[in-house]
């Protein structure tokens, strides 16, 4: 490599890109706690008929979360009473890569994720399909890529056949079982 190569590369880093809209990393936060929040609620009402007679009990913790540029702050994690079997809805954030949030669900035979994503999504290989036109040297998004997203909860599948599936009553049981050994 020549030190011109080396030049063009030092000048090329100095250039600054265009700025968006600066990030509302408190509403970022509240976004996110807000459908954590909802999705506590569609869990409690799957749960409504073994609560009501006792057969499970759930109580919710607080935990500290911390995220970069949005900080430390308090979410609440859901825990679980069925019998003997205590399982755990854990957040972990808002700042994770493809998702717009996730929730680990813990048991004593195993750990899976709730996630929240573009509903339009069914696997995690379409994830990484985003197909990006160019406009000089910024890359920017076709007109149906921009449009608003509709965030949803679902259910990411263990291995071998990882997707994802709709948080059902259904599928919610089933991962209570997969977790807790049942």
């Amino acid at each position: 490599m020549h030190s011109k190569d080396f030049d063009d590369y030092v000048r090329r880093q100095q250039e600054v890109l265009p700025a968006g809209p600066p990030i509302d990393w408190n509403n970022e936060r509240d976004e996110w706690l807000s459908y954590l929040n909802s999705l506590y609620k569609r869990i409690e009402s799957f749960l409504d008929k073994y609560v009501s007679v006792g057969q499970i009990q759930f109580e919710f913790q607080d935990i500290e979360l911390n995220e970069e540029h949005i900080g430390s702050y308090t979410a609440r994690k859901m825990v679980l009473r069925i019998g003997k079997q205590v399982v755990n809805l854990v957040p972990i954030g808002t700042l994770i890569i493809a998702f717009k949030g996730r929730v680990d669900v813990v048991g004593s035979s195993g750990k899976a994720q709730i996630v929240l994503v573009d509903s339009k999504v069914t696997d995690p290989r379409s994830l990484v399909h985003v197909r990006v036109g160019t406009s000089g040297d910024l890359p920017i998004a076709p007109k149906e890529l921009s449009d608003e997203i509709q965030w949803e909860w679902k259910i990411l599948t263990r291995p071998p056949e990882r997707r994802f599936a709709e948080v059902t009553q259904e599928t919610f049981f089933q991962l209570i079982m997969e977790v807790s050994n049942g």
